[in-house]
């Protein structure tokens, strides 16, 4: 009888604990946080592996852990469907648990813009940090006729639609670049898109398109090997990596008003304040040390760190003014 009541102790437990489990949803629980510092993080993309966003995270991961500010591995997630509308879903679903973060670009805040009646935008997310500004660059391919910006638009002018400018997503910030230069010269071209900046390289390197927009890291390498040329800094003043290349205002063309590529973090809504505190000190941190001004320095990016509440008024300012470029250049829903 002892054993039979032993046995029947033993199912009860089992029985129980898998009720536990499938009440609780086990092995999707949230991450819990000692002092406000997670046992785990993931950081959520929108781009595919390779895509300017997925290769930011994967440098940020290496630099905090090569300034031993974290010692263990942040795996990057992902979700790349709808331009960033999947990942802003997925992180929005993980309210008030821990150990979720995501990089983002202004296609977070624009894609919503372009969307009749969008179930998500980046004001349902927690602002954290922003880490840095990537001046825009246009290049071709070294080969080209084109020795600046106002040969390409008086080409594109001439010829409507005939040039290619490829790039990534059309929400993303060099396609919205694009846009409005075009708005505001009267030129006229297509778009091609890739998923990763490697693919939109090897495009402009075959001739299927004749211009790229991008940061000084997608064209460093080439521009070394001899293969594509630098004709503009798209910005208000000289990239550092490429002091010998005009902007436009020196090349005599009044272009304004032209978004600008931020990279920053956000996390889900709920975010408790010792998480979001934690979070903003790994990132000032990491900015002041010698790593990151080096990456920072070699990619030619500006750094750039506001914490949560500057974030929250500068994500107000950018909504204000991409709101503004969309409704200009048509791109809102219909």
């Amino acid at each position: 009888m002892a054993m039979i009541s032993a046995r029947r102790a033993a199912r009860a437990l089992s029985t129980l604990a898998v009720v536990t489990c499938a009440l609780a949803g086990c092995g999707i629980q949230p991450q819990h946080s000692a002092n406000g510092i997670p046992s785990r993080t993931q950081v959520v993309v929108h781009t595919g592996p390779g895509g300017g966003s997925d290769v930011f995270a994967r440098q940020v991961v290496k630099l905090l852990r090569q300034t031993s500010l974290i010692d263990t591995n942040w795996p990057v997630l992902n979700q790349t469907a709808g331009s960033g509308i999947g990942a802003m879903s997925y992180l929005r679903q993980k309210r008030g648990r821990d150990g979720y973060l995501a990089a983002i670009t202004p296609t977070w805040l624009i894609t919503p813009l372009t969307l009749a009646d969008s179930a998500v935008s980046i004001g349902d997310l927690q602002p954290i940090a922003v880490l840095l500004v990537e001046p825009q660059l246009m290049a071709v391919r070294a080969d080209s006729p084109y020795r600046s910006t106002a040969d390409l638009i008086a080409a594109a002018r001439q010829e409507p639609d005939r040039l290619v400018q490829v790039g990534g997503s059309i929400t993303a910030t060099d396609s919205l670049t694009g846009k409005a230069i075009q708005a505001q010269t009267g030129a006229s071209w297509r778009y091609l898109t890739f998923a990763d900046s490697g693919q939109r390289i090897a495009s402009l390197l075959r001739g299927d398109a004749q211009m790229m927009i991008g940061a000084s890291s997608d064209f460093d390498e080439q521009v070394r090997a001899g293969t594509i040329r630098v004709i503009a800094a798209l910005g208000d003043r000289r990239v550092p990596t490429f002091p010998e290349v005009r902007t436009l205002a020196e090349q005599g063309l009044a272009i304004a008003n032209l978004p600008e590529e931020f990279r920053a973090f956000v996390g889900p809504p709920g975010m408790s304040a010792a998480e979001l505190t934690y979070y903003q000190g790994l990132f000032r941190t990491l900015v002041t040390t010698p790593e990151w001004t080096a990456y920072a320095s070699r990619n030619g990016d500006l750094t750039q760190y506001l914490d949560q509440r500057e974030f929250a008024a500068f994500l107000t300012t950018q909504q204000a003014l991409l709101s503004t470029l969309v409704t200009q250049l048509k791109l809102g829903p219909r």
